[in-house]
């Protein structure tokens, strides 16, 4: 007798593998990057308002700037937001773990089943339906409600905690290019103020020499010498402080280390911030290490609410198709040869609550950790800026010092013992004394103003922000400025016995906990 052949099986599973296929639900950006706002690292001379932590751009989105001739900070500094390849490490890295939001949020694929019988003599046989073939049979599994939701929400923390740690390392590359910058700027600075005096001190030898007809001596010839070799000397091992200044700077740039970077001649005045406890206000919205473990207390929330889905079981619904035929059958007068299908429900019997405790457990211990760390962070910054800023007021207080006070004295001096020493009053030693003592000062003033631009640049790392006077006060863009963080007590609490739950709705939405 000629088998009948029924499709629907063969529709119900291609239609089930085709819908299961199309659970690549991509996030928008929107998703992730909402309430995260631009980077810190900001042209001087735009005045904008606090801002913090950095967007995920695609560092090949921002221009390069040619770095031929003298530039600016700013120009290094683009330069190393694309170029760096630790800040495109940290890129990619929020990259791989956006793609995993669409993973964890999708349900397992559907498993299909087929179990042949091909010898009818010991195949099952039914009277009534005839000799079965085959049992073909599809089943999906479906988490506890809210589970899937719960896992991309902690994927989701996840990429915003990696979108911190992008912050971090751009923050990092900035402070970086700045030292660099101003390390360089001081060594070209010193150069310079080291030709000037040679040819100054060239001008003092030749003029002793002149006086040897006149009754002037050797000596004052030879001290001369000896004084440009000693600022020979000091010019050779300048070099060597420009070319770790230039190496150092081209490693955050991404360019060759014998690329010829060079600064401007002048830098413009900077400005050191009065008010501290500003700084401290600051740094709890831009400092990108304080919003990571923000972004991890959150993650570890709903990591929390995750363990608990684990007390309730995961649901499977399937479908089985049997074949039957008369062909074959034991009784194939009697047997009606019509295919059966049936529909089936399973799920796991979850009980083993020891083990789900432990794992509400050890997710609440790692929220309780990661509220430890921010107040750690938290503490580590304020005294960072503390500290940077104290050394920000001293450089400044000794650069102003250095500048109105000491240097026009001991160019004063210099003048009179020039002066005095053309008129045969005073012997070339005490113009030479003059002179090295001046050319000390200048050396001191660019040490100076590379240190306190150095501090300023550590102190814009620990607040993770600019710190000019005009970048604390709110501008016209005030109102497009993200909202503030969520405050730390909305984190599970520290103090907390451990195993009790992060808030009372989470507990209320969870099981009962086991006796």
């Amino acid at each position: 007798m000629k088998r009948q052949w029924c499709p629907y099986p063969l529709a119900v599973l291609v239609l089930g593998v085709v819908g299961c296929a199309q659970t690549d639900r991509r996030p928008s950006p929107a998703q992730l990057d909402g309430p995260v706002v631009q980077a810190a690292a900001h042209p001087t001379e735009a005045a904008h308002p606090p801002q913090g932590m950095a967007a995920a751009l695609v560092p090949a989105a921002v221009p390069t700037p040619d770095l031929t001739g003298p530039q600016p900070v700013d120009a290094y500094i683009r330069r190393a937001l694309a170029e760096n390849r630790t800040v495109q490490a940290a890129f990619h890295n929020v990259q791989s773990l956006k793609h995993r939001i669409p993973q964890v949020t999708s349900l397992d694929d559907p498993v299909a089943s087929n179990t042949i019988f091909p010898i009818p003599s010991v195949a099952p046989q039914y009277s009534l339906m005839g000799y079965n073939p085959y049992n073909l049979t599809l089943a999906q599994q479906f988490p506890w409600f809210g589970t899937l939701r719960l896992r991309g929400e902690v994927a989701n923390r996840d990429a915003r905690v990696a979108l911190a740690e992008l912050a971090t390392a751009q923050l990092d590359a900035v402070t970086a290019v700045r030292r660099a910058y101003f390390e360089l700027h001081a060594a070209e600075r010193s150069g310079a103020i080291l030709a000037e005096n040679r040819e100054l001190l060239e001008h003092f030898r030749d003029l002793a020499k002149a006086r040897l007809a006149t009754g002037g001596t050797q000596q004052d010839v030879i001290r001369a010498e000896t004084l440009i070799s000693e600022l020979d000397r000091v010019l050779a091992s300048n070099q060597q402080d420009v070319a770790t200044a230039r190496a150092a700077l081209a490693r955050q740039t991404h360019v060759s280390p014998e690329a010829d970077l060079r600064t401007l001649p002048e830098l413009p005045m900077a400005t050191v911030p009065a008010e501290i406890e500003r700084l401290y206000q600051l740094a709890l919205t831009a400092r990108p290490e304080l919003r990571g473990r923000l972004e991890a207390i959150a993650r570890d929330e709903k990591a929390v609410e995750l363990a608990r889905k684990r007390f309730y079981p995961n649901v499977t619904l399937g479908l089985t198709y049997m074949d039957m035929e008369k062909t074959n059958a034991m009784t194939p007068k009697t047997a009606g040869g019509m295919p059966n299908v049936g529909l089936f429900v399973a799920f796991n019997l979850p009980v083993y609550r020891d083990k789900y405790r432990a794992g509400v457990c050890e997710a609440q211990e790692r929220a309780i950790a990661d509220a430890k760390l921010y107040e750690a962070e938290r503490d580590e910054a304020n005294s960072e800026i503390q500290d940077f800023l104290t050394q920000a007021k001293v450089q400044q207080n000794v650069l102003s010092l250095l500048r109105d006070s000491i240097l026009p004295r001991a160019k004063d001096t210099l003048d009179l013992a020039k002066s005095d020493y053309e008129n045969q009053n005073v012997d070339i030693a005490t113009v030479l004394a003059a002179e090295r003592e001046v050319l000390q000062i200048e050396i001191q003033v660019a040490q100076v103003e590379a240190e306190l631009g150095k501090a300023l640049a550590a102190l814009e790392r620990a607040v993770g922000s600019q710190v000019n006077e005009r970048t604390l006060e709110p501008g016209p863009t005030e109102a497009a400025s993200p909202a503030p963080p969520p405050s730390p007590p909305s984190a599970p609490s520290p103090f907390r016995p451990a195993g009790t739950p992060a808030r009372p709705e989470a507990r209320r939405s969870g099981p009962p906990e086991p006796r």
